[in-house]
Protein backbone atom coordinates (compact mmCIF):
# COMPACT_ATOMS: atom_id res chain seq x y z
CA UNK A 1 0.00 0.00 0.00
CA UNK A 2 1.33 3.50 -1.38
CA UNK A 3 2.55 5.49 2.47
CA UNK A 4 0.95 8.53 2.12
CA UNK A 5 2.60 11.71 2.13
CA UNK A 6 2.77 13.76 5.15
CA UNK A 7 1.18 17.11 4.63
CA UNK A 8 2.03 20.03 7.30
CA UNK A 9 -0.69 22.86 7.56
CA UNK A 10 1.46 25.89 9.53
CA UNK A 11 -0.45 28.60 11.10
CA UNK A 12 -0.60 31.27 14.02
CA UNK A 13 -3.85 29.28 14.93
CA UNK A 14 -6.12 32.09 13.91
CA UNK A 15 -9.18 31.05 11.78
CA UNK A 16 -9.12 33.16 9.26
CA UNK A 17 -4.97 32.22 8.70
CA UNK A 18 -5.26 28.59 9.22
CA UNK A 19 -8.30 28.00 7.24
CA UNK A 20 -6.60 29.28 4.06
CA UNK A 21 -3.30 26.81 4.33
CA UNK A 22 -5.70 23.84 5.71
CA UNK A 23 -8.30 24.26 2.74
CA UNK A 24 -5.60 23.96 0.44
CA UNK A 25 -4.73 20.74 2.36
CA UNK A 26 -7.60 19.41 2.70
CA UNK A 27 -8.12 19.94 -1.29
CA UNK A 28 -5.09 18.06 -2.29
CA UNK A 29 -6.07 15.16 0.17
CA UNK A 30 -9.11 14.86 -2.18
CA UNK A 31 -6.07 14.61 -5.14
CA UNK A 32 -3.82 12.12 -3.59
CA UNK A 33 -3.11 10.74 -0.44
CA UNK A 34 -1.53 12.53 2.05
CA UNK A 35 -1.52 12.85 6.00
CA UNK A 36 -2.58 15.98 7.49
CA UNK A 37 -0.71 17.45 10.57
CA UNK A 38 -1.64 20.97 11.85
CA UNK A 39 1.07 22.87 13.78
CA UNK A 40 -0.16 26.47 15.61
CA UNK A 41 3.47 28.65 15.79
CA UNK A 42 3.47 29.82 19.49
CA UNK A 43 5.56 32.23 20.38
CA UNK A 44 6.52 35.55 22.32
CA UNK A 45 4.99 39.09 21.56
CA UNK A 46 8.57 40.53 20.68
CA UNK A 47 9.02 37.83 18.74
CA UNK A 48 5.73 37.90 16.90
CA UNK A 49 6.59 41.26 15.94
CA UNK A 50 9.71 40.73 14.44
CA UNK A 51 10.29 40.65 10.79
CA UNK A 52 10.22 36.85 9.61
CA UNK A 53 13.70 37.20 8.31
CA UNK A 54 14.83 38.58 11.54
CA UNK A 55 12.67 35.62 12.99
CA UNK A 56 14.60 33.23 10.78
CA UNK A 57 18.16 34.74 12.01
CA UNK A 58 17.22 34.28 15.49
CA UNK A 59 15.32 30.56 15.33
CA UNK A 60 16.93 28.59 12.03
CA UNK A 61 15.91 25.29 13.18
CA UNK A 62 12.28 23.54 12.95
CA UNK A 63 12.66 22.12 16.59
CA UNK A 64 13.13 25.88 17.57
CA UNK A 65 9.08 26.46 16.19
CA UNK A 66 7.87 23.07 18.23
CA UNK A 67 8.28 20.80 14.65
CA UNK A 68 9.81 17.77 15.43
CA UNK A 69 9.30 15.66 12.40
CA UNK A 70 10.26 16.57 8.73
CA UNK A 71 7.39 16.72 6.65
CA UNK A 72 7.42 15.90 2.57
CA UNK A 73 4.94 18.89 2.59
CA UNK A 74 4.45 22.54 4.31
CA UNK A 75 2.40 24.79 3.54
CA UNK A 76 2.26 27.98 5.49
CA UNK A 77 -0.44 30.53 5.59
CA UNK A 78 0.38 34.27 7.65
CA UNK A 79 3.36 35.89 8.95
CA UNK A 80 4.31 33.69 11.75
CA UNK A 81 4.52 30.52 9.31
CA UNK A 82 7.23 32.38 7.54
CA UNK A 83 10.34 31.70 9.49
CA UNK A 84 9.27 27.65 9.89
CA UNK A 85 9.32 27.14 6.56
CA UNK A 86 12.43 28.73 6.06
CA UNK A 87 13.52 26.35 8.76
CA UNK A 88 12.29 23.70 7.01
CA UNK A 89 13.72 24.10 3.46
CA UNK A 90 17.08 25.15 5.43
CA UNK A 91 17.03 21.84 7.43
CA UNK A 92 16.18 20.08 3.89
CA UNK A 93 18.99 21.73 2.06
CA UNK A 94 21.34 20.44 4.90
CA UNK A 95 20.16 16.77 4.69
CA UNK A 96 19.36 15.98 1.32
CA UNK A 97 19.84 19.19 -0.82
CA UNK A 98 16.10 20.10 -0.65
CA UNK A 99 13.98 17.95 -2.43
CA UNK A 100 12.60 15.85 0.32
CA UNK A 101 10.25 18.94 1.76
CA UNK A 102 7.94 21.45 -0.47
CA UNK A 103 7.30 24.47 1.18
CA UNK A 104 3.94 26.44 0.37
CA UNK A 105 3.18 30.18 1.52
CA UNK A 106 -0.28 30.95 0.91
CA UNK A 107 -0.50 34.92 0.83
CA UNK A 108 2.41 37.57 0.06
CA UNK A 109 5.29 36.99 1.72
CA UNK A 110 5.91 40.08 1.00
CA UNK A 111 10.15 39.00 0.53
CA UNK A 112 11.79 37.30 -2.13
CA UNK A 113 9.72 34.33 -3.74
CA UNK A 114 12.12 32.16 -4.09
CA UNK A 115 12.78 30.87 -1.21
CA UNK A 116 9.49 28.80 -1.33
CA UNK A 117 8.65 26.16 -3.88
CA UNK A 118 5.38 27.40 -4.15
CA UNK A 119 3.52 31.32 -3.40
CA UNK A 120 -0.19 31.11 -4.14
CA UNK A 121 -1.57 34.36 -4.30
CA UNK A 122 -4.78 36.39 -4.72
CA UNK A 123 -4.77 37.80 -8.57
CA UNK A 124 -5.66 41.11 -6.85
CA UNK A 125 -1.93 41.48 -5.41
CA UNK A 126 -0.84 41.35 -9.00
CA UNK A 127 1.83 39.29 -8.00
CA UNK A 128 3.42 36.87 -10.68
CA UNK A 129 6.71 34.42 -10.97
CA UNK A 130 7.82 30.72 -12.41
CA UNK A 131 6.75 29.86 -8.54
CA UNK A 132 3.97 31.85 -8.11
CA UNK A 133 0.02 30.87 -9.06
CA UNK A 134 -2.66 33.32 -8.67
CA UNK A 135 -6.30 32.62 -7.79
CA UNK A 136 -9.60 34.67 -7.36
CA UNK A 137 -9.76 35.37 -3.57
CA UNK A 138 -8.02 33.03 -1.21
CA UNK A 139 -7.92 28.96 -0.38
CA UNK A 140 -10.98 27.84 1.82
CA UNK A 141 -11.87 24.89 2.87
CA UNK A 142 -15.74 24.77 1.61
CA UNK A 143 -16.88 21.86 0.42
CA UNK A 144 -20.85 20.59 -0.47
CA UNK A 145 -19.99 18.23 2.05
CA UNK A 146 -18.67 20.17 5.41
CA UNK A 147 -21.72 22.33 4.58
CA UNK A 148 -24.25 19.53 4.85
CA UNK A 149 -22.21 18.36 7.64
CA UNK A 150 -22.03 21.24 9.42
CA UNK A 151 -25.86 21.96 9.18
CA UNK A 152 -26.72 18.34 10.08
CA UNK A 153 -24.79 18.68 12.98
CA UNK A 154 -26.44 22.31 13.81
CA UNK A 155 -29.85 20.92 13.12
CA UNK A 156 -31.57 21.35 16.05
CA UNK A 157 -30.16 24.62 17.04
CA UNK A 158 -31.27 26.11 13.11
CA UNK A 159 -34.53 24.92 13.43
CA UNK A 160 -35.21 27.85 15.68
CA UNK A 161 -34.72 29.93 12.42
CA UNK A 162 -37.18 28.36 9.90
CA UNK A 163 -36.29 28.89 6.18
CA UNK A 164 -35.92 30.97 3.69
CA UNK A 165 -32.38 32.25 5.80
CA UNK A 166 -30.13 34.51 5.03
CA UNK A 167 -26.57 34.86 6.36
CA UNK A 168 -25.01 37.94 7.42
CA UNK A 169 -21.13 37.99 7.99
CA UNK A 170 -19.84 41.15 9.37
CA UNK A 171 -15.87 42.04 9.39
CA UNK A 172 -14.39 44.90 10.67
CA UNK A 173 -11.60 47.02 10.58
CA UNK A 174 -8.53 46.53 8.33
CA UNK A 175 -5.68 47.61 7.14
CA UNK A 176 -7.95 49.42 3.63
CA UNK A 177 -11.16 49.50 5.43
CA UNK A 178 -12.79 50.72 8.25
CA UNK A 179 -16.04 49.84 9.95
CA UNK A 180 -17.41 53.16 10.81
CA UNK A 181 -20.86 54.26 13.16
CA UNK A 182 -22.24 55.51 9.52
CA UNK A 183 -21.73 52.03 7.72
CA UNK A 184 -22.66 50.16 10.89
CA UNK A 185 -25.86 52.16 11.01
CA UNK A 186 -26.27 50.68 6.78
CA UNK A 187 -25.70 47.01 8.09
CA UNK A 188 -28.56 47.62 11.23
CA UNK A 189 -31.02 48.52 8.13
CA UNK A 190 -30.08 45.56 6.38
CA UNK A 191 -30.60 43.56 9.01
CA UNK A 192 -34.08 44.91 9.86
CA UNK A 193 -34.88 45.28 6.50
CA UNK A 194 -34.37 40.87 6.43
CA UNK A 195 -36.60 40.45 9.50
CA UNK A 196 -39.34 42.71 8.37
CA UNK A 197 -39.53 40.62 4.77
CA UNK A 198 -39.98 37.69 6.88
CA UNK A 199 -36.14 36.53 6.75
CA UNK A 200 -34.70 34.31 9.40
CA UNK A 201 -31.04 36.22 9.95
CA UNK A 202 -27.90 33.91 10.90
CA UNK A 203 -24.94 36.85 11.61
CA UNK A 204 -21.78 36.19 12.92
CA UNK A 205 -19.19 38.76 13.54
CA UNK A 206 -15.33 38.48 13.54
CA UNK A 207 -12.44 39.08 15.96
CA UNK A 208 -11.79 42.59 13.52
CA UNK A 209 -15.79 43.62 14.03
CA UNK A 210 -15.45 46.54 17.01
CA UNK A 211 -16.82 45.65 20.56
CA UNK A 212 -19.32 48.54 20.17
CA UNK A 213 -20.85 47.04 16.84
CA UNK A 214 -20.95 43.72 18.41
CA UNK A 215 -22.66 45.16 21.38
CA UNK A 216 -25.21 46.75 19.30
CA UNK A 217 -26.03 43.88 17.05
CA UNK A 218 -26.89 41.74 19.70
CA UNK A 219 -28.52 44.12 21.46
CA UNK A 220 -30.49 44.11 18.12
CA UNK A 221 -30.73 40.86 16.91
CA UNK A 222 -32.06 39.47 20.65
CA UNK A 223 -35.10 41.94 20.62
CA UNK A 224 -36.14 39.89 17.06
CA UNK A 225 -37.15 36.53 16.59
CA UNK A 226 -36.08 34.21 14.31
CA UNK A 227 -32.23 35.36 14.58
CA UNK A 228 -29.26 33.34 15.16
CA UNK A 229 -26.31 35.37 16.16
CA UNK A 230 -22.35 34.17 16.42
CA UNK A 231 -19.86 36.90 18.24
CA UNK A 232 -16.55 35.41 17.69
CA UNK A 233 -14.98 36.81 21.19
CA UNK A 234 -18.22 35.09 22.92
CA UNK A 235 -16.20 31.60 22.65
CA UNK A 236 -18.45 30.25 25.86
CA UNK A 237 -21.36 30.19 22.94
CA UNK A 238 -19.49 26.75 21.78
CA UNK A 239 -18.80 25.61 18.45
CA UNK A 240 -18.75 28.25 15.45
CA UNK A 241 -21.58 27.75 13.32
CA UNK A 242 -19.89 29.09 10.37
CA UNK A 243 -19.66 27.02 8.17
CA UNK A 244 -23.61 25.68 9.40
CA UNK A 245 -24.62 29.68 8.19
CA UNK A 246 -22.92 29.10 4.80
CA UNK A 247 -24.76 25.80 4.22
CA UNK A 248 -27.83 26.43 5.42
CA UNK A 249 -28.48 30.52 4.13
CA UNK A 250 -30.73 30.44 0.89
CA UNK A 251 -28.43 33.89 0.62
CA UNK A 252 -25.48 35.66 2.02
CA UNK A 253 -24.82 39.60 3.01
CA UNK A 254 -20.50 40.20 3.34
CA UNK A 255 -18.90 43.27 4.41
CA UNK A 256 -16.69 43.68 1.66
CA UNK A 257 -13.21 43.80 3.80
CA UNK A 258 -12.71 40.44 3.86
CA UNK A 259 -11.49 38.47 1.02
CA UNK A 260 -12.04 35.49 2.75
CA UNK A 261 -15.46 35.64 3.86
CA UNK A 262 -16.17 36.78 -0.12
CA UNK A 263 -14.42 33.95 -1.21
CA UNK A 264 -16.26 31.25 1.45
CA UNK A 265 -19.69 32.70 0.16
CA UNK A 266 -19.37 32.32 -3.32
CA UNK A 267 -17.96 28.50 -2.61
CA UNK A 268 -21.47 27.99 -1.98
CA UNK A 269 -22.80 29.08 -5.59
CA UNK A 270 -25.69 31.07 -3.45
CA UNK A 271 -26.13 34.71 -4.10
CA UNK A 272 -24.15 36.61 -2.47
CA UNK A 273 -24.24 40.48 -2.06
CA UNK A 274 -22.09 43.07 -0.21
CA UNK A 275 -22.27 45.66 2.80
CA UNK A 276 -20.25 48.83 2.62
CA UNK A 277 -17.70 49.60 4.52
CA UNK A 278 -15.76 52.79 4.94
CA UNK A 279 -12.14 53.11 2.91
CA UNK A 280 -11.15 52.80 -0.39
CA UNK A 281 -11.49 49.76 -2.64
CA UNK A 282 -7.55 50.20 -3.73
CA UNK A 283 -6.80 46.79 -4.96
CA UNK A 284 -10.35 45.11 -3.69
CA UNK A 285 -11.85 46.87 -6.43
CA UNK A 286 -10.43 43.81 -8.61
CA UNK A 287 -11.28 41.16 -6.81
CA UNK A 288 -14.78 42.73 -6.83
CA UNK A 289 -15.01 42.81 -10.07
CA UNK A 290 -13.84 39.31 -10.51
CA UNK A 291 -16.46 38.01 -8.44
CA UNK A 292 -19.13 39.97 -9.83
CA UNK A 293 -18.11 38.62 -13.10
CA UNK A 294 -17.61 35.01 -12.17
CA UNK A 295 -20.87 34.95 -9.47
CA UNK A 296 -23.06 38.04 -10.20
CA UNK A 297 -21.44 39.27 -7.07
CA UNK A 298 -23.16 42.66 -5.97
CA UNK A 299 -23.76 45.26 -3.56
CA UNK A 300 -27.27 44.17 -1.27
CA UNK A 301 -30.41 46.66 -1.98
CA UNK A 302 -33.36 44.96 -0.26
CA UNK A 303 -34.01 41.93 -2.12
CA UNK A 304 -32.09 38.57 -2.13
CA UNK A 305 -32.56 37.39 -5.83
CA UNK A 306 -29.93 36.60 -7.97
CA UNK A 307 -28.26 34.77 -10.76
CA UNK A 308 -27.30 31.53 -11.24
CA UNK A 309 -24.00 30.47 -11.15
CA UNK A 310 -21.51 27.46 -10.66
CA UNK A 311 -19.36 27.51 -7.04
CA UNK A 312 -16.38 29.04 -6.68
CA UNK A 313 -13.88 26.37 -6.42
CA UNK A 314 -10.47 28.18 -7.44
CA UNK A 315 -8.87 25.76 -4.17
CA UNK A 316 -9.26 22.76 -6.01
CA UNK A 317 -7.56 24.67 -9.02
CA UNK A 318 -4.85 25.63 -7.31
CA UNK A 319 -4.82 22.03 -5.37
CA UNK A 320 -4.81 20.82 -8.61
CA UNK A 321 -1.91 22.73 -9.65
CA UNK A 322 0.11 21.90 -6.32
CA UNK A 323 -0.19 18.02 -7.01
CA UNK A 324 1.55 19.08 -10.76
CA UNK A 325 4.31 19.94 -9.21
CA UNK A 326 4.29 17.38 -6.35
CA UNK A 327 4.17 15.05 -9.52
CA UNK A 328 7.46 16.22 -10.84
CA UNK A 329 9.66 16.69 -7.83
CA UNK A 330 8.60 14.62 -4.55
CA UNK A 331 7.29 11.46 -6.79
CA UNK A 332 10.71 11.75 -8.27
CA UNK A 333 12.98 11.07 -4.63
Amino acid sequence: MEKPLTCLVISDGRRGIETQALGLAEALARLRKIEIIKHVVKSGKLFRASPPNLQFTLKSNPADYGITAMPDIAIGCGRQAIAPLLALKKAALEKTGGDNVFTVYVQDPRMDMKHFDLVIVPEHDGLAGDNVETMIGSPNRVTEKLLADNVLNFALELAKVPAPRVAVLIGGTSKTHTLSREVHVEHRRAVDALVEQGFSVMLSTSRRTPDWAREDHCKNLFEHKKVWIWDENRLEQGDNPYFAFLGAADAILVTEDSTNMLTEACATGKPVFTLPMSGEAGKFAHLYEALKQRCNLTPFTGGITGTDYEPLDETSRMAGLLAERLTGILDKR
